[in-house]
């Protein structure tokens, strides 16, 4: 497998933790690929793994981390595929960390964290992932030879950023030319509202020229994402905020992890699901100041009112039924739709605006 040129970068930003690690050498190797585009959202969680594993094994664990290549370039139909996934799945590394939509190829189940207006807000998915329903979600990964761990935002709150014009309704929304990330999850419920999706997979960083050249008008992204890619230098409206989510999963190969002792399976476990709770809340911190920065430089926030959200909602109802349903699961999206909000966490706001 290819590795992404920024790798060397992070090998060096996480070399500082080598020196905590006890001297003799490891008895179990983690290598960790993880397809990001960036660490922006990861690096403090990976950096806590590291750390928390190799210290809580007594260094008979060692865990090295690689940003992989970006995967979602590969697909010769404008789709991403799960690469990563597969070489965990064949022992070519022991763990994994991707975008769900990416994942979904493997399991369709996991498209549902881009369903528009499935999710309340992050209270909401707190209350999917620590609960049985995402507990099913990651154990569904096991016919696949690979362990799901946990599940981290690497995003958040996905939006729609626009050019032109305001979206408030869903007649705003017919006729757009929407960026997105190319799974089929995607492509239905933004063509279902009478857009025209356009793949642009997880490269945010060539929606400018995009917009330049007339390709796209607006694309679905999350504030950070927005901010990082300069969006604001053409796009002035940030809408339909918490409409969709930008969610990642860790996972293991599952017979390296048969292979490990039982304490050492719990640790990683325990670990690795903590460290997620810290990704989580560094994503919703994230993209709270990404919105004050973009805000303050005259990017407009629209706010739909709750019965405006409610038409979107039965807009997309024969979206649901004709497309969506079919693709994710009736049955899991209704238990989705009914799963108690989680714990709040001190300090921060829960809301997706």
């Amino acid at each position: 497998m290819k590795i992404h040129p920024r790798s060397s970068w992070l090998v060096l930003s996480f070399g500082l933790i080598f020196a905590a690690v006890p001297s003799h050498a490891a008895k179990y190797k983690i290598k960790w690929l993880i397809g990001h585009p960036n660490l922006d959202y990861f690096e403090e969680s990976a950096a806590s793994f590291k750390t928390a594993v190799e210290k809580g094994s007594h260094g008979d664990i060692e865990v090295q981390i690689v940003e992989s290549k970006n995967l979602w370039e590969d697909s010769a139909e404008g789709r991403p595929g799960p690469e990563i996934a597969q070489a965990v799945a064949k022992g070519e590394a022991q763990m994994g960390h991707s975008f769900t939509d990416i994942m979904g190829g493997m399991d369709h189940r996991l498209w549902a964290f881009v369903l528009p207006y499935l999710f309340r807000d992050y209270r909401h998915l707190e209350g999917v992932f620590e609960g049985p329903v995402g507990a099913e979600m990651l154990d569904g990964l096991s016919s696949k030879g690979i362990k799901g761990l946990a599940f981290t935002y690497s995003g958040g709150a996905n939006g729609v950023a626009t050019i032109g014009k305001e979206i408030r309704s869903p007649e705003d929304f017919k006729g757009l030319k929407i960026g997105m990330f190319g799974a089929d999850a995607d492509r239905a419920w933004v063509s279902g509202l009478g857009a025209t999706p356009v793949a642009v997979r997880h490269r945010e960083d060539g929606v400018l020229p995009l917009a330049k050249d007339g390709t796209v008008d607006a694309v679905v992204t999350t504030w950070r994402r927005f901010e990082r890619s300069e969006l604001h230098r053409r796009f002035k409206y940030f809408n339909m905020a918490g409409s969709s989510y930008l969610v990642s999963v860790t996972y293991i190969n599952d017979k390296f992890f048969a292979s490990l002792p039982p304490q050492y399976q719990k640790l990683l476990t325990d670990t690795v699901r903590e460290t997620a709770r810290i990704e989580r809340f560094k994503t919703i911190e994230l993209n709270e100041q990404a919105k004050r920065e973009m805000t303050a430089r005259g990017v407009l926030p629209v706010n739909l009112t709750a019965a405006n959200r409610a038409r979107f909602v039965e807009a997309l109802k024969p979206v649901y039924a004709r497309e969506l349903e079919g693709m994710v699961g009736k049955a899991l999206i209704e238990r989705i739709r009914v799963t108690p909000a989680g714990p709040a966490h001190p300090g921060l706001d829960f809301a997706a605006r």
